[in-house]
């Protein structure tokens, strides 16, 4: 009988994920088809054998989990048994590869522009942030669990000579996605913002036609790194390294309209022919931040280890570097910003640690000033400086006409911020916590006040709230360190940061002094940096204002999914497996979704005017006494901020 009962909820389960989530994403990839105006490539067939393969996979990883997993394939009803054969003995997470390449072959297929740039990729990152927020951790309390290698993972860090899968991998992981990626970029082409990065010199600058020559070195050189490197170790790190590389150089990409201006020439020899035919694989976009200045300095980094000669291979990536210049296919700020993302990849553990020692210092940098009952506490600086960034940005975009409008609504969020988490998190030793959520509450509610007394929709106030939501969140974060809320759970050394002023909350309340703990409020940081840039290419481009409304709340409920699993705060509650918070970035992503699906034209219109500076300056003061002026000795609700 007990199996029975489960029936329905396992049924219900399954068609939710078999068919109305497919169904959503098509209907949402319809709705948006008329806004996401970029081309798709023509290639039908390969949109079918990715449909077909990542079909094939997504079978072959059910049937793997109910054979060997004794169970159905369902987070809700999982598996008995920890599964490690089957196709889970090639792939982690088969399923989801699977539907990922289902969504982008269909819409490959279809030549559907919102599918192929902007669904597929969502629900593609909404898999990871489900996996990497809560399936991760779930995975390790099923019976017969442990950390198994597959055909496809990463190598160990072992000085072993590296397996022939470990050399195809680095083809297969690293090369063939870097040049699928890299032509998308070129296939979109210059933009409608493009900003071109040559300076006024460059543009009478020759074409050197022999300096081909080293600029194609890189992609004969590339390929022969796989078979050069001489342990699974370098082999771990030069993947590793081209990942990090990819993640900042595509993201750029994305995020700045740059592009550079090819200069026009004669060709004279074999050499010319063949930089005008290249042309046809690059042209001017894709080139800030040169990635094959990049590729240069990988490439000496890994010969050198290989064969010595360091000042050889490092002479040969600065001609490669010049040769780009040479050639016109980079102009001098690509290259510089080439080799920087390089010494970036290079130095990025020497670079956290110090990002990490920073914030360190500044959780552990509490100082208070007293007048009287008064005290302002430090960290309400902090928020003064969020709100008066986050007012300025939204008066620019609301203008004089409707300056009271912003701050009505900028004010009733500090005070849903507050009411909230009065309900949520209210105690004797919190008298006036802030929530995030109340934030957003408050202000959608207040939002639907002004556009009924104010001539401005519902959608263009969003907007302007989430193009300023990220700002405020980055310097609001650094309010959190001094106070140790949204704090993270304990963790390695390596990783974490440790409190140690006595008034944090991470030591009145978690009990975690000198504890190595997840620093969540730099991952919101690092989240909302991305998130902010993104918005403000999505306005560059003069996007509706709902996509911009939605893409806020879509990334950043995707964003603190993520981020929830790593908190540590002991009074977060949870319900069916998940903390409170990430319920409601669900609904903060579905909500986004459906906001993008709104039909309208209208986009920001963003002018800074003087009167906005005086706004913002006064609601800089209201949030820095809101969030660090308070009455220590005082038991009245709201008084206090700690005790």
């Amino acid at each position: 009988m007990g199996t029975l009962t489960h029936i329905p909820g396992k049924l219900l389960y399954g068609l939710l994920f078999m068919l109305a989530l497919p169904l959503c994403l098509i209907l949402w990839a319809r709705s948006t088809e008329p806004i996401i105006q970029i081309p798709v490539p023509d290639l039908p067939a390969a949109g079918i054998g990715l449909s077909v393969t990542g079909g094939i996979i997504c079978l072959w990883g059910m049937a793997s989990l109910i054979k060997y997993g004794k169970g159905l394939p369902m987070n809700a009803y999982p598996p008995k048994f920890y599964v490690k054969r089957g196709i889970y003995a090639v792939l982690k997470h088969p399923i989801y590869w699977g539907a990922g390449m289902i969504a982008f072959g269909l819409s490959l297929y279809f030549k559907s522009s919102s599918g192929f740039w902007m669904v597929s990729p969502l629900f593609c990152l909404s898999i990871v942030a489900f996996v990497a927020g809560f399936e991760n951790e779930q995975i390790k309390s099923v019976k017969g669990y442990f950390s198994h290698k597959t055909f496809f993972s990463l190598p160990d860090e072992s000085t072993s000579a590296p397996t022939v899968a470990d050399r195809v991998n680095v083809i297969i992981l690293v090369l063939i996605p870097w040049a699928v990626l890299y032509e998308l970029f070129v296939f979109i082409g210059i933009p409608k913002d493009a900003i071109y990065t040559n300076l006024p010199f460059e543009r009478q600058l020759p074409v050197i036609e022999w300096s081909e020559i080293f600029y194609e070195l890189p992609y004969i050189m590339v390929l022969i790194i796989p078979f050069i490197l001489v342990t699974r170790l370098q082999v771990r790190s030069f993947i590793i390294d081209v990942w990090w590389a990819m993640g900042f150089v595509f993201f750029m990409y994305v995020a700045f309209p740059f592009a550079v201006h090819q200069r026009d020439f004669v060709p004279t020899n074999a050499l010319g022919r063949l930089i005008y035919w290249e042309r046809r694989y690059d042209g001017g976009i894709a080139a800030f931040p040169s990635f094959h200045v990049a590729w240069a300095f990988f490439i000496s980094k890994y010969f050198s280890a290989r064969f010595g000669l360091k000042w050889f291979w490092q002479l040969l990536a600065i001609l490669i570097s010049l040769s780009c210049i040479a050639n016109s296919s980079h102009s001098v700020a690509d290259v510089i910003a080439g080799f920087l993302i390089y010494a970036l990849v290079d130095q990025r553990h020497t670079v956290w640690h110090g990002i990490k020692y920073t914030s360190e210092k500044i959780a552990n940098s509490w100082l208070e000033w007293h007048w009287g009952p008064a005290r302002l506490i430090n960290h309400g600086l902090y928020a003064g400086a969020a709100g008066f960034t986050g007012m300025l940005i939204i008066e620019s975009c609301l203008g004089k006409d409707h300056a009271f409008a912003g701050a009505f609504v900028a004010v009733s969020a500090i005070a849903g911020a507050a009411l909230w988490a009065q309900v949520i998190e209210g105690s004797p030793r919190l008298l006036r916590p802030f929530g995030y959520y109340g934030s957003v509450l408050g202000g959608t509610v207040s939002i639907l006040v002004v556009s009924l007394v104010y001539d401005i929709s519902v959608m263009y106030l969003l907007a302007a709230f989430a193009l300023a939501a990220p700002w405020i969140q980055i310097l609001g974060r650094l309010r959190c360190l001094v106070q140790g809320c949204c704090h993270g759970k304990p963790c390695d050394a390596a990783t974490g940061i440790r409190f140690t002023a006595p008034q944090s909350r991470v030591l009145k309340i978690a009990s975690l002094k000198g504890v190595p703990i997840h620093p969540t409020q730099l991952y919101s940081i690092g989240s909302n940096l991305l998130i902010g840039l993104l918005l403000i290419r999505l306005a560059s481009l003069q996007m509706p204002v709902q996509i911009i409304g939605g893409m806020y709340f879509i990334l950043n409920g995707l964003a603190r999914f993520v981020e929830e699993s790593l908190r540590g705060e002991p009074q977060t509650a949870y319900w069916k497996g998940l903390r409170l918070y990430q319920w409601l970035a669900i609904i903060s992503i579905v909500a986004g979704a459906a906001m993008t699906c709104i039909p309208l034209t209208e986009h920001l219109s963003v002018s800074f005017y003087p009167g906005g500076l005086a706004f913002a300056l006064v609601f800089g003061l209201i949030a820095t006494a809101a969030y660090g002026l308070d009455f220590p000795k005082s038991n009245r609700r709201f008084a206090r901020l700690t005790s």
